[in-house]
């Protein structure tokens, strides 16, 4: 070994005396992700396989890509990623906007009590399982009685009650349970960039004459720009993960063909049709379809923002 590696090789040693005590600590997170990250991917081997629990995964026959081919070919593919894509973009696109509004007007607040609780009351939804807000949707959404449409018709908005759980309008029902349930904590981030805008920028702007509406278009926004890009690109990494809980818990066979998406297709053949390996392969092109739009997205916003994640 010569002087100069040795040299390296000392003080690679002698940083990692230094910080042992993180690098133990670091021990059962490195083991977590191994145990339950890494390595249940050895199972992603049976969608080039026809599995078969007799035989186990080595054993199995290798199918190569016929799994992938049947999706490709199936005549349900059209209508899952439709659902998939519109339901997802709908959820991005939605509670993005919604999520910087209710950022922009947290923040604005001067009462920081009043703040506190706007906040506190924004989270909640977010704690609250699928399963409770299916079953709350279906009771304020009921076409028999159902509270929605009786203040609407209450109201002149409706003359006749409006099934908001039908094929027709799952997609907006669904968009905005989304929307309610996780604007409040995508907020957080969103608060902590503005957070970090220097004041004496809005007391500039003030000064200037400039109201609160001018302070946020030209001063809060574009500051916040970096953040939304990078949280964009990575919403835009789970684009075909429209959902599972919401809409396996509201699928009925009047919106079947509007709300089965990749999630609850891979559910119902993989586990329901005990089809396996060809669940496992839909699971796959998903995934790397998402990779592939985080990638694509990532080389777009370098060159036209100048700015990405890598």
């Amino acid at each position: 070994m010569t002087g100069r590696a040795a040299g390296r090789t000392g003080k690679f040693l002698g940083k990692v005396r230094r910080q042992k005590f993180y690098l133990l600590a670091l021990i059962p997170l490195f083991g977590y992700l191994v145990l339950f990250k890494y390595y249940p991917m050895y199972g992603a081997v049976i969608a080039f396989k026809n599995f078969s629990f007799k035989k186990g995964i080595l054993g199995s026959d290798w199918a190569g890509l016929k799994y992938f081919k049947m999706f490709l070919g199936s005549a349900d593919l059209k209508m899952v990623m439709r659902n998939t894509l519109a339901m997802s973009a709908l959820s991005i696109v939605f509670v993005t906007v919604f999520s910087i509004a209710l950022a922009v007007l947290i923040s604005d607040l001067r009462s920081l009590a009043f703040k506190k609780i706007a906040q506190t009351i924004s989270y909640l939804p977010h704690f609250i399982s699928w399963v409770v807000i299916a079953g709350m949707a279906m009771t304020l959404f009921s076409i028999d009685g159902g509270p929605v449409n009786g203040a609407l018709q209450a109201l002149g908005i409706l003359k006749a009650p409006v099934n908001f759980l039908n094929a027709g309008n799952i997609w907006g029902t669904l968009t905005g349970l989304n929307v309610w349930k996780s604007i409040g904590w995508n907020s957080i981030i969103y608060i902590a960039a503005i957070a970090s805008i220097d004041p004496q920028m809005y007391e500039s702007a003030i000064i200037d004459g400039a109201g609160k509406l001018k302070q946020i278009f030209y001063i809060t926004l574009p500051t916040i720009v970096p953040t939304i890009v990078i949280l964009f690109i990575f919403s835009l990494g789970y684009i075909l993960n429209a959902g599972f809980e919401q809409q396996f818990f509201l699928k009925n066979p009047v919106n079947y063909t509007r709300i089965e998406t990749l999630d609850t297709y891979v559910f119902r053949y993989g586990i329901q049709k005990l089809m396996y390996s060809y669940g496992a392969a839909v699971g796959i092109m998903k995934s790397a379809v998402g990779f592939a739009l985080v990638v694509l997205t990532n080389m777009f916003t370098r060159k036209f923002f100048k700015m990405g994640i890598f």
